[in-house]
């Protein structure tokens, strides 16, 4: 009898958690349906762009490109649109050039558009980063004055935001709201740092991402910070000013290129289209562009010069 009052209960458990697993697979279905045809229907009247833009930024790419125009200080464009119109000034560009001087030359103009675009943008980021970097001295002293009157970093960040002038107050001040909002010290400043890269940066992002883990003597280590980064500052100016000279000398090469394609095409129009039909002039185009490139190599190495 004991068994079979033991058996009955087992079989009697075994059918209810068998509903109640059937049950709760039905809920997360019809919610799973539900969310869908709500994101639908919201998606439905969504502009085509905003979707995109959903799209895009699932894919690396995209969230590199975000990233960029964010650091850019374009945070409010959409990277779909802008990329829509990069694609149409290059096709645009092309079809101007054309009829012109041909199909070489056309498609050396789309080029020249599709890379002036992505170097405009790496040259407002680099523009941005070093007006940041100049500011991290002070960013730094302001965290430690936070830090040594007791403050926490998240707290420490809302008054170097409140205190300090652009492109630092807006960046610094994100990174308060995401840490607001819950999201991670680390993640945070990651996402400071993939936004502006740099060495700098990356010590300070470093450093705060060290004391929120296993703590320190956090006033110590940003004010040892904040020193060194202005001599980093004043050393990356005399260093910028020693190498402008060889900087100038790499973009004339690349523009002494373009140059004497366009004039070829001018005295003779269509000449680059008729030497890449024939195999000599193919090597005398591949061999003028080595030299081109090694050139511009050579003389962005001479100038290069790590600090």
């Amino acid at each position: 009898m004991t068994f079979l009052s033991i058996a009955l209960g087992l079989v009697a458990t075994l059918v209810m958690a068998s509903a109640t697993v059937a049950t709760l697979v039905s809920n997360a279905e019809t919610e799973r349906r539900m969310v869908e045809t709500a994101d639908l229907d919201q998606l439905s009247g969504v502009p085509l762009f905003a979707r995109l833009d959903v799209r895009l930024v699932r894919a690396r790419w995209g969230q590199r490109l975000v990233a960029l125009l964010a650091g850019a200080g374009l945070p409010t464009w959409s990277p779909s649109l802008f990329l829509t119109a990069a694609g149409a000034a290059a096709l645009v560009v092309g079809l101007i050039v054309l009829p012109l001087f041909g199909w070489a030359t056309a498609a050396l103009a789309v080029a020249v558009v599709v890379v002036g675009v992505r170097r405009w943008l790496d040259r407002r980021r680099k523009q941005r980063v070093d007006r940041f970097v100049a500011q991290l001295p002070e960013l730094a002293r302001l965290l430690a004055n936070g830090a040594s009157a007791g403050l926490a970093v998240r707290r420490s960040l809302e008054l170097a935001a409140a205190e300090m002038t652009e492109p630092a107050a807006s960046e610094v001040e994100q990174v308060g709201a995401e840490m607001a909002v819950g999201r991670s010290m680390q993640d945070a400043l990651a996402g400071l740092s993939e936004r502006l890269p740099s060495r700098e940066l990356s010590v300070l992002v470093q450093t705060l991402t060290i004391q929120g883990r296993s703590g320190g003597e956090l006033v110590t280590a940003l004010s040892g910070i904040g020193q060194t980064l202005e001599e980093r500052r004043r050393l990356r100016r005399e260093v910028v000013t020693a190498t402008m000279g060889a900087q100038f000398s790499g973009y004339t090469v690349i523009v002494m290129a373009f140059g004497a394609v366009a004039l070829m095409n001018a005295f003779s129009p269509g000449v680059v289209d008729q030497m890449l039909t024939n195999l000599a002039g193919q090597v005398v185009l591949l061999v003028a562009t080595g030299l081109f490139v090694v050139g511009y190599v050579l003389v962005r190495r001479l100038a290069r010069v790590e600090v």
